[in-house]
Parts: C-alpha cells; structure tokens; sequence
C-alpha cells in the first residue's frame, strides 16, 4: 500500500474513533425505525442470525434470510459500530443503538423480499468494509 493511501486511511480511523453516535444513521434524514437496544444474550430471540462487527468488516458479511429479518449484533471490534439496513433508494430501515465493544443488540425488521445492504453508518466504516449485502425471502 502507498504511503498517500495508509495516511488516508489513517485519517478515517482516526475520524471513526472520535466520531459520536447519533439516534440518526449517516446519510438518513428521519428518524430509525425497528431498532433494539443493547440486550443481554438471554433477551436474544432463539431464531435471530448473529452477526459480528470487527474493525472493519461483518462477519458474515452476506446474509439471506427467509421472513422477518432479526440480527443478534455483537461488537467485536475495538471501536464502537452498530449494524444498519438500508434499501436500493438509500432508505435507512432498521439500525441498532451504537455498541461499544463487547455490546450486543438485536435488530428486529418486518421487510419485503428483496436485497438489502447491512452497513455500520459511523463515519467511514462503511468505506473500510462494514457492509455487506442482505437478502430477504418470503
């Protein structure tokens, strides 16, 4: 990697880790709505898929999934992250509280089939690779 591309990438982890948490993902103009809060494990749905967010990626990183879409997050990484679902039109769905690391939360969303994109809307993850796609089946 060029040195132009470590310190740039160097700058949106450094953006990342001081970024505060909004009750509004990034790039949403409304409110958020069928989030969760931070739950204990014995408070997570039996059907909900885990899912783990790591500095910088999801893990797994494309999911499909059949009926009502439930996400047991856990924040692995070192910073904080949450765990955004967003459709074609950029409509920000469902996204859970911002998790310290260690935290976990499930997202509970009711939504028609079709492809979706999971992403963290912290500043900058989304570009080093907190994304992933998302498929909904009836």
């Amino acid at each position: 990697m060029n040195p132009t591309k470590i310190l740039a990438a160097a700058g949106l982890l450094a953006l990342a880790v001081s970024a505060c948490g909004s009750a509004v993902p990034a790039g949403s103009t409304g409110t958020v709505p069928a989030a969760s809060s931070v739950a204990s494990p014995s408070a997570v749905p039996a059907n909900a898929t885990p899912i783990t967010v790591k500095d910088f990626s999801l893990e797994p990183n494309t999911l499909a999934v059949r009926g009502t879409v439930s996400l047991a997050v856990t924040n692995a990484g070192p910073t904080v992250h949450n765990v955004t679902i967003r459709d074609s039109s950029g409509k920000v769905l469902g996204a859970t509280a911002d998790l310290k690391p260690g935290e976990a939360a499930t997202l509970t969303a009711d939504l028609p089939g079709g492809t979706y994109t999971m992403f963290c809307s912290l500043p900058g993850h989304e570009s080093l690779g907190v994304k992933g796609p998302l498929t909904v089946t009836k």
